[in-house]
């Protein structure tokens, strides 16, 4: 059995047999059941019919087959290449997170540093004055004066 190679170009090879068939069906339909078309029988045109018949059914079937692993093969290569795009893309938002976590960590740490200092600040800031010490000794209220610290 012969088999076709990728090489040939089946679509001509397939319009060859499909010449072929029409001109035996043609030969076949104008001879009657006796007469003999030059050194063919009738049974061997017939025959002949069949198997031209099945060669364009099997170059049609394998034509078909080359077109449809054709749209595979590129639909895989599609799905392929997304997937390395998305790898690509894992990596890069894996990379992003990292940094933003880096970055928030050191962001904390210096919160916890500046309401540390805050916190000694204003304990070493808040010290009596002169005024508020005078004033309990002698025991007047100052309403001038307020003796809660506002912040704003």
């Amino acid at each position: 059995m012969t088999i076709l190679h990728h090489s040939r170009d089946t679509q001509k090879d397939l319009e060859k047999v499909r010449r072929f068939s029409n001109i035996v069906e043609k030969k076949l339909g104008q001879l009657d059941d006796e007469k003999k078309i030059e050194k063919l029988t009738y049974e061997e045109l017939q025959d002949f019919n069949k198997i031209l018949q099945f060669a364009d059914y099997l170059l049609c079937k394998y034509e078909e087959r080359k077109v449809v692993h054709s749209l595979l093969k590129d639909f895989v290569d599609i799905v392929n290449n997304s997937s390395y795009s998305l790898g690509d893309l894992n990596d890069q938002i894996d990379e992003l997170v990292m940094s933003a976590e880096d970055h928030t960590k050191n962001i904390k740490e210096l919160q916890g540093n500046v309401s540390d200092n805050f916190v000694l600040n204003e304990t070493q800031k808040r010290r009596p004055e002169p005024d508020e010490v005078d004033s309990k000794k002698n025991g007047s209220i100052n309403l001038t004066k307020s003796s809660i610290p506002v912040y704003t």
